[in-house]
């Protein structure tokens, strides 16, 4: 049985950056011919999805060109797959016309979007220093530690992962069907037929599914929680892992629903027992933290060991941070090293300035500045406030590099920005002694106060110290 498609280009584009400018129409008509197996309600499924992939396959083009032109503001620059997948998040495609005859399905749909838009609102998503900024903001007066960082930082990219897992498991149902579909043309055994049609149907119950999951994903992106939490529900109710990943996020930060750990944590599990790796994660981020469950070292190790066998370098980094501080496990700085090195290698910014402080301490490893320097500019450039206020450090006692205060100035100052205390103390104690800055005191105060206010012991005292000068 064979598919084929007609596309309808409403408008000539053309590659330059005026042609970008206005909102533009992409039309396709997706004819899918029915096997035995088929119903009206499958047929439709499939071509549906089919026509999406090809609409958001045909906006990726165009937003790919303009890629060329522009980058985002910390220079990453996105690639064709990450465009069409993260596209379904912000567009919406309008069924225009659809026809059942009992043997083809026919479906015509478009999408209308300002591929220049699309491209904002992905780097508004994916650009990093504007992910920290987020952390900061949902930080508020909490003082928060690393790994509670690194936690807030992974589930800010909530909707990319969905989005991705979505697409994953789009693709693979639509190739399992389509290797089904050429068995069931082929001679069969009764009860090899009732198990293919079965297996069949599984697979077109994962494209609703994955259907229903993208709503939510686009009614919680627009702030629609109660909208976005209905149709998580209904997807998660029947077994959808990547749904319920996201309403065990959305119980944890109470969004659209009264906060609730307990809740959290019971969506964690149910979709970690699935196999999710980012639940996997979070649910030993609860374990090892006491949140909606009593803290057990043990467990959280469990799950972290099962995310990042399967690659999540969040996990890995979490095992790391375990071995390093003898969390539930004989503390080994090698172990730690190990698990820390492979999330770097993945871009982990949390692994990137955990890597460096181990070398600038000589943990596990020979005392290394210049290799500190390395990991903590990494982390630093994609606005890791921990490892901006590390790095001002490094420069402003000469560790590694030449001693220069003014730099120091700077990337406390950026770290600073994003709430993390230390860096404000730091902060402080330049404008205190007039290091990298003209000395002034109410300046110093402010980011002692600042720094004081979450908690931060040095700063208390050096407020209390700088209070009392006359």
């Amino acid at each position: 049985m064979s598919t084929r498609s007609i596309l309808y280009l409403l408008a000539t584009f053309i590659f330059s950056s005026a042609a970008f400018a206005d909102q533009q129409t992409y039309i396709r008509e997706y004819t899918y011919q029915a096997s035995e197996a088929d119903s009206k309600i499958t047929a439709r499924a499939i071509a549906l999805q089919e026509v999406k992939r090809e609409l958001l396959n045909e906006l990726g083009t165009h937003v790919s060109a303009l890629v060329k032109q522009q980058s985002s503001s910390d220079g990453k620059k996105l690639d064709s797959e990450e465009i069409e997948t993260l596209s379904a998040g912000f567009t919406r495609i309008e069924i225009l016309d659809e026809k059942w005859n009992g043997v083809v399905y026919l479906l015509k749909a478009q999408i209308k979007a300002d591929p220049e838009e699309v491209l904002k609102s992905l780097h508004e998503m994916l650009d990093a220093d504007k992910k920290q900024k987020q952390i900061s903001q949902l930080s508020g007066d909490l003082s928060k530690t690393q790994d509670e960082l690194s936690l807030i930082s992974s589930e800010k990219i909530q909707i990319s992962e969905s989005l991705t897992q979505s697409k994953r498991e789009t693709d693979a149902a639509l190739a399992e069907i389509s290797h089904l579909k050429k068995q069931l043309e082929e001679k069969q055994t009764e009860n090899s037929r009732k198990k293919l049609e079965s297996e069949y149907l599984i697979q077109i119950n994962q494209l609703t599914l994955n259907d229903w999951v993208e709503t939510a994903n686009k009614s919680y992106q627009k702030g629609d929680y109660i909208d976005s939490i209905y149709w998580f529900k209904k997807a998660a109710a029947q077994g959808h892992a990547a749904a319920q990943n996201s309403l065990g996020y959305i119980y944890k930060n109470g969004n659209g629903v009264p906060q609730d750990y307990k809740q959290a944590f019971y969506w964690y599990k149910k979709a970690a027992t699935q196999g999710n790796e980012h639940a996997q994660d979070k649910l030993g981020y609860m374990y090892t933290h006491g949140i909606g469950v009593t803290q057990n070292y043990k467990q959280a190790l469990y799950w972290y060991q099962k995310a990042a066998d399967q690659g999540n370098a969040a996990a890995k980094t979490n095992l790391g941070y375990m071995y390093e501080h003898g969390n539930g496990v004989t503390q080994d700085y090698i172990q730690a090293l190990y698990w820390y090195e492979e999330a770097a290698g993945q871009g982990d910014a949390h692994a990137q300035n955990n890597l460096g402080f181990m070398f600038a301490h000589g943990n596990g490893v020979t005392q290394d500045y210049i290799q500190a320097m390395h990991w903590y500019q990494k982390a630093a450039d994609q606005g890791n406030a921990a490892a901006q206020n590390n790095l001002g450090f490094m420069y402003e006692n000469g560790n590694g590099v030449s001693q220069d205060y003014i730099q120091a100035v700077y990337l406390y100052q950026k770290a600073a920005d994003q709430g993390f205390e230390k860096a404000q103390y730091h902060l402080g104690t330049l404008y205190e002694n007039g290091y990298g800055v003209t000395k002034n005191l109410k300046q110093a105060a402010y980011w002692y106060k600042k720094s004081s206010d979450k908690g931060y012991e040095k700063a208390k005292i050096a407020l209390n110290n700088i209070q009392g000068i006359k």
